[in-house]
């Protein structure tokens, strides 16, 4: 199908050449967004229509083979179900089905935009865009001299559009008033609730670069009736926020997910599956045997670490100079390990050497023992460590 129809295009050439060498561009997905407003006194519902990459200079070049599929509740007409609000002689702008045009240049004002339907490939419809139609609106089916200068869609199944001077990159990801990662295609206005049905579209593009081999893919797309609110998930989690941003879209999106439970959209590891452990010594450091919660918000009095190497004694830095699993602190607490300048760094830890009362290693006068002076200690507790 789509090697039939690429011949009335004039890219055959093109696909001889070398097409089908190793992808150069990335292609996504298509999808749609979905807004709705009021207009004239009718409610409607918009679907812009993107086209998504991952790389930098991805470009779209056409679009092409736009057909109906299914499941439109204008089953009758299909292809006539689309608002039309622009400049042409025979709408002059007033909201109706009955006439229009595609061309993005006859939208006309930015009050038009967002309740006219219309093709192209990337930017704005403006009188400076530079989408043409291709010549497949002209025969087939219900085609005819109109063009695209008609307010419903020829029945051939093959129509297309395409960007009339590619040097100036309107079809490119990140350039212009194009999304980052997605060239703007359409927009498709109906009735509030109304199901535009299933379409087949296919698009043409290549990575933007010099000499870049041109691709095809060919995607569906969905008008629906009741399209879901998606929210943005920035941290990746899985989980989105309200506050982040939302769409309504009948297609998966990347970046957004179907829910808003994400209490901290900029950490991925807060979100409601995070195990908060019990801190009862307040050192932002918990303690699994102690008690936990799962949940998303920070509870008072737990933490997310639960390996407090000292759950008893307050320690945010986790010393511990002999590695043996034990806090300093609570070595030091228990007498374990000596600290005779009080610094909270035990002193074997800071080059002392520590020796028994009984050691025959202290002189001793009398009964007593002597001063003794450890000279290789570092830190000296009022100029000297005594025992």
């Amino acid at each position: 199908m789509i090697g039939k129809n690429l011949l009335k295009y004039g890219v055959c050439a093109a696909v001889a050449a070398g097409v089908t060498r190793g992808a150069d561009a990335d292609f996504i997905e298509v999808y749609t967004l979905k807004s709705s407003l009021q207009n004239s006194g009718v409610t409607l519902d918009q679907y812009v229509l993107y086209a998504r990459f991952n790389g930098p200079t991805d470009t779209v070049l056409q679009a092409l083979n736009l057909e109906y599929v299914e499941g439109s509740s204008n089953s009758a007409a299909p292809r006539a179900q689309f608002y039309h609000k622009d400049t042409a002689s025979y709408n002059c702008g007033v909201l109706t089905k009955a006439y229009g045009s595609w061309s993005p240049t006859s939208t006309g004002s930015a009050m038009n935009r967002p309740v006219d339907s219309w093709l192209l490939i990337g930017g704005l419809p403006t009188g400076i865009n530079t989408t043409i139609a291709d010549a497949t609106w002209l025969s087939g089916g219900n085609a005819n001299n109109s063009g695209w200068s008609r307010a419903d869609l020829p029945n051939n199944g093959t129509i297309g559009w395409s960007n009339g001077v590619p040097a100036n990159n309107q079809g490119r990801v990140a350039t212009g008033t194009n999304l980052v990662d997605s060239v703007r295609l359409g927009q498709f206005v109906l009735d509030a609730g109304a199901n535009g049905g299933v379409w087949n579209l296919t698009i043409r593009y290549n990575d933007g670069t010099a000499g870049a081999s041109d691709q095809f893919v060919t995607r569906s797309f969905t008008l629906g009736g009741s399209c879901p609110v998606l929210y943005r998930d920035v941290d990746g989690d899985g989980f989105g926020s309200a506050a982040s941003g939302t769409v309504l879209s009948c297609t998966a999106i990347v970046g957004y997910v179907n829910n808003s439970l994400d209490c901290d959209d900029s950490s991925a590891s807060i979100n409601p599956n995070t195990v908060w452990y019990r801190d009862l010594d307040g050192d932002d450091r918990g303690f699994a045997p102690d008690g936990s919660l799962t949940q998303c918000a920070h509870p008072a009095g737990y933490a997310l670490s639960g390996n407090d190497n000292c759950p008893s004694i307050a320690n945010p830095n986790q010393a511990d100079c002999n590695a043996n699993g034990i806090g300093d602190v609570c070595e030091i607490a228990s007498g374990e390990l000596p600290d005779c300048d009080h610094d909270n760094v035990p002193d074997t830890c800071e080059g002392a050497t520590t020796v028994a009362v009984s050691s025959k290693r202290m002189p001793f006068s009398g009964t007593l023992p002597a001063e003794h002076t450890f000279t290789s200690l570092p830190r000296a507790y009022n100029g000297s460590a005594k025992i």
